[in-house]
Parts: C-alpha cells; sequence; structure tokens
C-alpha cells in the first residue's frame, strides 16, 4: 500500500468518524475539514484523476479542483485550530484574516489555472497515459505560478497550525489530545518538506536546470505528502475518541493492570477489605474507577502502616500517576 492510497484511506475514516457529531450538532467544523481532504485526495489519485477529467470535459479539471479543495480544507482547518486554542474574545480578526488568506490564495490559484489554459500550457487532448499537465508543458510561466501558489499557501499555513500545536501541547492535560496535536505538527512539518521538494521541482522543469534531480523530488513531494496525510487524519482522529475513552474509562482499566503486581506485594491483610476482589479484576468490572480508588488506598494504607518503607522511587512515581489518573 502506497502512502498516498493509506493517506486517503485514513482521511476517508476520518470523514465516517465525524459524521456521527455533524448529524448530531448539525454542524461539526473538523467534519468540514475532513471532507473536502477527503474528496481532493481521492480526485487527485492517479487512477482517478483521468475519469475526473474525462467527466468533466475539461483537462486538468482534477488538478484544479483538487488544489482548491486542498486550499479549502487547509483554510478550515487553521479556523478549528483558532477556535480551539485562542480565547474567544481574540478569535474574530485571526479568522477573519485566514478567510480573507484562503480566498485570494484560492482566487489566485484558479486564474493563474485559467491563464495557463489559455497559452496551451494545459493540454487540450492529452494521451492516456500522460498528464495533462505534463513536464514540458510546465515550463510555462502560468503553470509555474499556479502550481507555486497552492504550495505556498499550504506551506505557510502549514507552519502556522504546526507552531500554534507545538505551543500549546505542554497546556493540554489529557494524552490522547498530546498525542493528536503532537502528530498533526509533525505531518504539517512533513507536508512543508513534501511541498518544498514540488516547488523545486517546478522550478527545474520551469528553468531546465537540475533535471536529473526531477525524479527525485517528484517522489519526495507524493511520498512525504502522503505520510502527512496519515498524521494529520491519525492526529484529528484521536482527540475525537476522548469522550469514548473517558466513558470505558480506559486510563483507569490500564492503572489497576499496572498496580496490580505492587498490589498483591504491599497490600496488608488488615487493610485489604475483599481480598478476592484484586485489582486484575477490576480490569474487567464494570466500574474499574470505584476499584482503582480501593487499589490505592489499600497500597498507601499498608504503606503507611509499615512506616512508609514499601513504596520505592518508581512504586511511588506510578502511585502518584495512578491518583492524577483517578482525580483528574
Amino acid at each position: 500500500m502506497t502512502p498516498v492510497l493509506a493517506s486517503l484511506i485514513a482521511l476517508w475514516l476520518l470523514v465516517l468518524s465525524r459524521l456521527g457529531p455533524c448529524l448530531r450538532h448539525r454542524g461539526d467544523l473538523m467534519f468540514f475539514v475532513a471532507l473536502p481532504a477527503a474528496i481532493a485526495t481521492t480526485i487527485n489519485y492517479p487512477s482517478v484523476a483521468p475519469t475526473f477529467d474525462a467527466a468533466l470535459g475539461g483537462p486538468g479539471s482534477s488538478t484544479l479542483v483538487a488544489g482548491a479543495l486542498s486550499m479549502l480544507a487547509l483554510g478550515l482547518f487553521r479556523s478549528a485550530i483558532v477556535k480551539a486554542v485562542v480565547a474567544p474574545q481574540d478569535q474574530e480578526p485571526v479568522l477573519r484574516r485566514g478567510l480573507l488568506q484562503t480566498t485570494a490564495a484560492i482566487t489566485a490559484y484558479c486564474v493563474a489555472f485559467g491563464c495557463a489554459a489559455l497559452v496551451g500550457a494545459v493540454s487540450i487532448s492529452p494521451s492516456p497515459e500522460q498528464s495533462p499537465i505534463d513536464p514540458g508543458a510546465q515550463s510555462d510561466a502560468g503553470v509555474f505560478v499556479f502550481m507555486a501558489t497552492l504550495c505556498l499557501y499550504m506551506i505557510v499555513v502549514s507552519i502556522e497550525i504546526a507552531a500554534v500545536c507545538v505551543r500549546y501541547l505542554p497546556q493540554m492535560a489529557s494524552g490522547l489530545f498530546r498525542a493528536g496535536f503532537g502528530s498533526v505538527a509533525v505531518g504539517c512539518g512533513l507536508a512543508v518538506v513534501g511541498l518544498t521538494a514540488k516547488i523545486l521541482r517546478q522550478v527545474v522543469v520551469l528553468t531546465f536546470v537540475g533535471l536529473d534531480y526531477e525524479p527525485l523530488l517528484q517522489n519526495a513531494f507524493e511520498t512525504l505528502t502522503g505520510i502527512a496525510g496519515l498524521f494529520l487524519a491519525f492526529g484529528l482522529m484521536l482527540p475525537a475518541m476522548s469522550g469514548r475513552v473517558a466513558a470505558w474509562q480506559v486510563s483507569e482499566r490500564y492503572h489497576l493492570l499496572r498496580l496490580h503486581r505492587l498490589w498483591s506485594r504491599t497490600a496488608n491483610a488488615s487493610v485489604v477489605i475483599d481480598s478476592v476482589s484484586v485489582p486484575l479484576k477490576g480490569v474487567l468490572s464494570k466500574d474499574p474507577r470505584a476499584r482503582l480508588h480501593r487499589t490505592l488506598v489499600e497500597i498507601l494504607d499498608s504503606n503507611l502502616a509499615a512506616g512508609g518503607t514499601l513504596l520505592n522511587a518508581s512504586e511511588s512515581k506510578l502511585v502518584e500517576k495512578s491518583e492524577g489518573t483517578l482525580y483528574a
């Protein structure tokens, strides 16, 4: 499975995961981020693009539509990040500026594409094995402008999103949110490198300097942006799963599993209420939170009865982490 196909599947899974919240709340910004991104990736897929061009009757239509949808998705994604981390009273000017930037970038992209088509840089009748925008045609400055507009806009916005994610990462209490925002930051970083390779490739075919590196740059673009799509989709899925994880009390079950051996070694019979209800059984119980609370009480009371000598440094840290989970 190629990175592009993997990212395509991941994006459609993200769309499906956000469909429920979108229907329940009659709107979900992350759904409207994922949907155009998934459609753009589908349209740009090698086996789909020629069919899409033929259906619309215009060569290069897949490039135009997929690029515009990608820019829209990234602009909406930036808005979602702003709403998540910026104070409500400070959001409006930031959101307005982002909307103007996205509108201007999409307009410039479409106009440049139209100009390139008018001067013949987009082939009117490409062969089945040839892209409507072939390497020879890409020596035209119009093609360079619309591709550079797409890449530069996505690079700037990706850097903004990655910077926000990294800045607010230490302030996030939830492990899933930290993992999700960290994955988004990595995905944006990979996208920046991949898009930079794409711009360099456009410079190469425009100037005919370093043509030997053109295939390498194109492969780097496709691979890195495909992997970036995976990281972004994965990062956006994780925060959406936080509610389900909390409902299933996954963290409580995990800490019960980790505390079982410590409880077995330290628990004093005088403080254990029910010796049959060991922490390991609590992992599969209906109320692991109550069992975790009881396990911590029994460990700490036993340690207190022994004069505080039962727990070493690592075990004390484990107990503290478990307490943090219980009272989070």
